[in-house]
């Protein structure tokens, strides 16, 4: 039974992809504890990479009256920026930076970086790079991802794969699969034998079920907590959370 002092005095809209990625589902599981202990309820709705879905989701969730947005958003550009400058409430970015908005998120550009530089002190003769969101063209953490994978990779021999059906089931050299995100480094994983996959968002399945695939990994609380946090204060600042490389 709620007391008084439980009583939700707001609502705050959390606008995401989708929930095929268990990235997502932590970060809204997060998102609502924190907001509860801030006395705020949570309005979660997907856009499915669709833009211009995306900017109704905003507009709806604005005449719904939320107190704030915590988007992460498929859409960019100055167009894009003047159409949020509409609404009279918090904005903040998580994942996906818009040039205007307060942000939350880790350097992507650093941690393919350092990944990638894991990988290659391991000396395999055949990476791949595995990426099907580099055909969403405003995907920003995942074009900086890629950018972080070629400064290091070079002129290194590598391939660069966007659909799970060029992923071959056997390969005859040492060959590393780079996946974007562990999602992609799933499917992966489950349709090629004897490679290495390494990934990106150090989901929690992939401890709990022992594979052995090797992720970025940060704290999505930390995420969720700092992305609440500026919506109570209308803060503008941008918030880079710390990476490490998780080993399974």
């Amino acid at each position: 039974i709620n007391t008084p002092n439980d009583k939700i005095e707001g609502q705050i809209g959390i606008i995401i992809f989708n929930l095929n990625n268990e990235y997502f589902s932590e970060l809204i599981t997060e998102m609502e504890y924190a907001l509860r202990k801030a006395k705020l309820g949570a309005t979660v709705m997907m856009t499915h990479y669709d833009k211009q879905y995306e900017i109704e989701c905003i507009r709806n969730l604005y005449n719904m009256g939320v107190k704030g947005i915590v988007l992460c958003s498929v859409n960019n550009g100055t167009e894009f920026e003047n159409y949020l400058k509409l609404f009279d409430i918090p904005i903040v970015a998580v994942g996906n930076r818009v040039k205007s908005l307060p942000y939350v998120g880790i350097d992507d550009f650093a941690a393919m970086s350092e990944m990638t530089e894991k990988v290659l002190n391991e000396k395999p003769q055949n990476i791949i790079y595995f990426s099907p969101a580099l055909n969403y063209s405003d995907a920003y953490a995942q074009k900086k991802r890629y950018e972080g994978f070629l400064n290091v990779v070079g002129n290194k021999k590598h391939s660069v794969v966007t659909n799970i059906e060029d992923i071959k089931e056997h390969y005859n050299e040492k060959t590393t699969i780079i996946c974007s995100n562990d999602y992609y480094a799933l499917k992966a994983y489950f349709k090629s034998s004897d490679v290495k996959v390494v990934g990106f968002d150090n989901i929690k399945a992939i401890d709990k079920y022992k594979i052995g695939i090797d992720s970025v990994g940060y704290s999505v609380s930390e995420i969720a907590n700092a992305a609440v946090e500026i919506i109570r204060r209308n803060g503008k600042e941008r918030v880079i959370v710390k990476h490490f490389i998780a080993e399974h």
